[in-house]
């Protein structure tokens, strides 16, 4: 692509917890906690604390949940929205709009393959090295992500509040279903679409100072009927200045150039697209090593 073209690109632009309540208050609600997935099984024990327990909640987090309850941050949890190694997503239902609670695995086996994308974050120089600590500062990141993004208008869910390993955000979809996955969606603009979301991808690298490090269409949601996008799932997103800040971002601009490439449109070479964005030639060998990918 020659240097009109990347300017005609250009140019193309789109813009702790308070324990001290009582339980019995919240009875109905609890007893409401929809929690239902195939992957995990739920376990209700019978006693007075009516405890719901699955295996990405424990006794803190049903009481963080609780709360949340009692301060009106939400008013109950619906069903699954989707499950994964690392968290669940969580229906729900508020007024005056509907959210989505996001809740970490504190027995999450992964954990020490994430440390990569906290180390080096000068925002979590400190954080608790146990697993729970580890958990609790993974959320976080994504909270503060989230704003960080929300603030530069990039499409993605609004953070509303974050404690411990739970992170509650706006709610994309209707009542009966979430906005679809990009891989799962209809998409009648391929070019349009590609070069808005490159142009997200710059955004985020240039006025958040952020790599989103997971970027694929498997973590963008997708509007069929307003086409519109929303990048998601921005826990491992990190600084601009991250150590491999520059190896994310090649993976990133890969990955969506692959997803695209099927539609038979002008895709980018990969060199072009990261020098666009951040003004730099890339690692030669590391753009090799990531183009074969």
């Amino acid at each position: 692509m020659n240097q009109n073209n990347t300017n005609n690109f250009d140019n193309n632009e789109i813009r702790s917890t308070d324990d001290s309540f009582k339980e019995e208050t919240f009875s109905k609600k609890v007893q409401n906690l929809d929690i239902n997935s195939d992957q995990d099984k739920i376990r209700i024990k019978e006693d007075n604390d009516l405890k719901v327990v699955e295996t990405v909640f424990d006794n803190k987090t049903r009481l963080i949940l609780m709360s949340m309850i009692n301060k009106g941050v939400i008013n109950e949890v619906g069903g699954s929205i989707s499950t994964g190694k690392e968290a669940n997503v969580y229906f729900a239902p508020s007024d005056p709009t509907a959210k989505a609670v996001k809740i970490f695995r504190i027995d999450v086996t992964s954990f020490k393959k994430m440390r990569p994308y906290i180390e080096g974050d000068h925002r979590f120089k400190r954080f608790r090295s146990s697993r729970s600590g580890f958990i609790e500062t993974w959320t976080k990141k994504e909270f503060k992500n989230l704003q960080r993004m929300s603030v530069h208008n990039i499409p993605c869910p609004k953070p509303l509040n974050v404690e411990r390993n739970i992170l509650v955000m706006e709610y994309l979809g209707s009542e009966g279903a979430v906005l679809p996955k990009l891989k799962d969606s209809k998409i009648n603009k391929p070019r349009n679409l590609y070069k808005r979301i490159m142009n997200s991808v710059k955004d985020l690298y240039q006025k958040a100072k952020l790599v989103h490090a997971d970027l694929s269409e498997y973590n963008i949601l997708f509007d069929e009927n307003k086409n519109q996008y929303y990048l998601i799932d921005v826990s491992q997103s990190v600084l601009w200045d991250h150590p491999n800040a520059q190896h994310f971002l090649l993976r990133d601009l890969n990955n969506i150039n692959r997803f695209f490439n099927q539609f038979s449109i002008e895709i980018i070479e990969l060199k072009t697209l990261y020098k666009w964005i951040t003004s730099e030639d890339p690692d030669e060998i590391m753009l090799s090593e990531i183009s074969k990918k």
